[in-house]
């Protein structure tokens, strides 16, 4: 009777232990279930549904004012056509970083769109131009902006005895071809020309323009400003962050110049 009650223990141990390894495995392999559940829909809650249409999980961070801020990559998927735009208004704006759009310079400048209606009127008109002229030596700078044109120009007047005029095109032909003026010009890449354009446009309608030292002494370009800053697209995110001119100039100039300036 002893041997068959051990007998009887041992089996109703192993059946125990048994019991405890399945119930075990069936509590870890539904907890699994259940968190991965729960991720699912955590990380449907954080990212369009667009993000998970085949391509890897793309990166957004929310701002302090709660907007959110998309990693450049998806938004390189849209504008290349991988991905839909994530919401039926296609007039909704997508923020992203800046620097984390992985398209060259080229690439990036053919995905631009401007309103010509809403801009036209910003377009110069084509058939009057700045031009130095120096009736002494009979020579014409044609001004191309943001090509050493501030450059040129200085030379012309300080060497040249040029004057800046606004001319029409006929006038210059008339004096290249049947006055003898020799005419010349300086051109730029570009790419080049475009981003330098910008950066000045960037600085002249900057907040800064409207106060501060910078325009203590200058009412001109003050009203210049306030003449012109309505021109500008609502994307006041474009100024975040930098309220005054020392702002500009701790994120844009280089540490050795700031450091110099304050020498």
């Amino acid at each position: 009777m002893v041997r068959d009650y051990t007998m009887s223990t041992v089996c109703s141990g192993h059946r125990a232990v048994l019991a405890c390894l399945v119930i075990g495995t069936f509590a870890i392999s539904l907890s699994n279930v259940i968190i991965g559940h729960l991720a699912y829909n955590l990380s449907s809650l954080y990212q369009p549904e667009e993000f998970n249409r085949g391509l890897s999980t793309f990166e957004r961070i929310t701002n302090l004012d709660g907007e959110i801020i998309y990693d450049g990559e998806y938004i390189s998927h849209i504008l290349d056509g991988e991905l839909p735009f994530p919401v039926n208004n296609n007039l909704q704006r997508l923020k992203f970083r800046p620097g984390s759009l992985p398209l060259s310079s080229a690439q990036s400048l053919q995905k631009c769109y401007i309103n010509s209606t809403r801009y036209g009127n910003q377009i110069p008109d084509k058939t009057v131009m700045l031009a130095s002229v120096s009736d002494t030596h009979k020579l014409i700078y044609r001004n191309i902006p943001k090509s050493s044109s501030s450059t040129a120009r200085h030379a012309m007047k300080d060497f040249f005895d040029g004057n800046d005029r606004r001319v029409k095109h006929d006038e210059l032909e008339l004096a290249v071809h049947q006055l003898d003026y020799a005419l010349i010009s300086f051109v730029r890449d570009p790419l080049n020309r475009f981003y330098s354009s910008f950066d000045e446009s960037f600085f002249r309608l900057g907040p800064w323009m409207g106060s501060g030292p910078i325009v203590a002494d200058k009412p001109r370009v003050k009203k210049w400003y306030f003449e012109n800053k309505y021109k500008v697209e609502k994307y006041p995110y474009l100024y975040e962050g930098l309220p005054t001119i020392g702002h500009f100039r701790k994120v844009y100039c280089p540490p050795d110049v700031l450091a110099r300036n304050k020498n």
